[in-house]
């Protein structure tokens, strides 16, 4: 009878032991898998870093006074709205375009340049993406059970807290730590390698702080949620300059998204249009211009238009290198129409507008030089030497600096 009692109470512990085992066995899962060990098919994170676990507290939006309201006006870059000075005194706007593939769009932004020449800060936009169901990204998130606990999260409030949550290795409940997992997966997808510190503003703004080459400055990525898309652009901010902090205060307060329209860069140039002369060929003019392009960066005509203006303005040698650099890699020409230089001018791009003009050159005296001989008409060949004679002195000289062509 003894050794019947041992055994039963040796199998009661055994089921105990293994029902603690089993019990306990998911939390020392979640607490490997957090402190970046123990992973398994699964689960496991290919990037991970311990920031992940705790984002930070973000500083409030310090409030900006505008001196000058009527200096400044809403442009559509790409998809966001941002507020740039117009004929604005203390400031020089210049576009910035990165190019990336000749078969994508580029990604374009403005940069504002100081009176002294130094850049104060910079914003361009970056394409819209979609919110992807990362249900998919891991073996753990596959299974039903685990599914349906992350689908049934509200998606407004995991976005916020993948800026705000702080993961922490303590005793919790089930669906907690499946909340964390989740948490800690998104932002090893969202978080760039070179994020220095991430949080929220404002309930829907998030702001992530990147490493930047250039130690003089702040570079962030600001990111948005709307509608189950993702906007996004990003922000440079010279650390010791208050000019270029209150500027950063003005884009993180000011700038809105919205989709991309083609519609609205035709509206855009029809106010160009309505401008007198000596604004469209300032940098008001190229702001108007530069953000109707954006609407449908394919339009060459409306790219070979900002370059012709420009080109007729003063003080705008800044903005044409730019257009220059972004025209010749795009199409493999400047799309030039002034035989004018400089020797600051950059030697490849000099190169390539005087091809250019020599063509244009070329073109113009093989059409003056034809000469078509009227239908019906014999002449001999004395008489049609003296026509072409004749031609030739009607004629005016070439003249290359005013050239033109679209």
């Amino acid at each position: 009878m003894r050794w019947l009692t041992g055994f039963v109470l040796l199998l009661g512990l055994s089921l105990f032991g293994g029902y603690v085992f089993l019990k306990g066995y998911p939390y020392r899962l979640y607490s490997n898998w957090i402190q970046g060990s123990g992973w398994n098919s699964y689960y496991s994170i290919s990037n991970y870093r311990s920031d992940l676990l705790s984002p930070n507290e973000l500083d409030p939006i310090p409030p900006y006074k505008e001196d000058y309201v009527q200096l400044w006006k809403p442009f559509p870059l790409r998809n966001s709205l941002i507020p740039l000075p117009t004929r604005h005194p203390l400031f020089v706007t210049v576009p910035v375009i990165e190019f990336t593939h000749s078969s994508r769009p580029p990604q374009i932004g403005m940069s504002i340049i100081a009176s002294n020449g130094r850049e104060l800060s910079r914003v361009y936009t970056l394409p819209t993406s979609l919110t992807q169901d990362h249900t998919h990204g891991q073996e753990l998130f596959k299974l039903p059970f685990v599914k349906n606990k992350i689908l049934k999260k509200d998606q407004n409030q995991v976005w916020k807290d993948i800026f705000t949550h702080e993961i922490k290795n303590d005793s919790k409940n089930m669906d907690d730590m499946i909340h964390d997992l989740y948490i800690l997966h998104l932002r090893s997808k969202l978080l760039p390698p070179e994020t220095i510190k991430y949080g929220l503003l404002k309930d829907d703004k998030a702001i992530i702080e990147l490493a930047s080459k250039d130690k003089d400055y702040i570079v962030e990525l600001v990111m948005t949620q709307e509608a189950g898309s993702i906007y996004s652009y990003v922000l440079k901010t010279e650390k010791r300059s208050e000019e270029s902090r209150k500027l950063r205060s003005k884009f993180l307060e000011s700038i809105a998204f919205q989709p991309i329209d083609s519609a609205m860069g035709r509206l855009i140039y029809t106010e160009f249009k309505q401008l007198n002369f000596a604004r469209q060929v300032d940098q008001e003019g190229m702001l108007y211009l530069f953000s109707a392009w954006s609407q449908e960066v394919e339009g060459q005509e409306l790219l070979k238009e900002i370059i012709f203006y420009l080109e007729r303005g003063r003080n705008t040698g800044k903005q044409l290198k730019t257009m220059y650099k972004y025209a010749l890699k795009k199409y493999g020409k400047t799309f030039t129409t002034r035989n004018i230089f400089s020797e600051s001018d950059d030697p490849e791009l000099a190169l390539s507008r005087k091809i250019e003009m020599e063509e244009i050159a070329n073109r113009e005296r093989a059409k003056r030089a034809k000469i078509i001989v009227p239908e019906g008409e014999n002449l001999t060949p004395e008489e049609k030497m003296n026509m072409y004679l004749k031609k030739a002195k009607e004629s005016a000289p070439i003249q290359n600096k005013d050239m033109t062509i679209h």
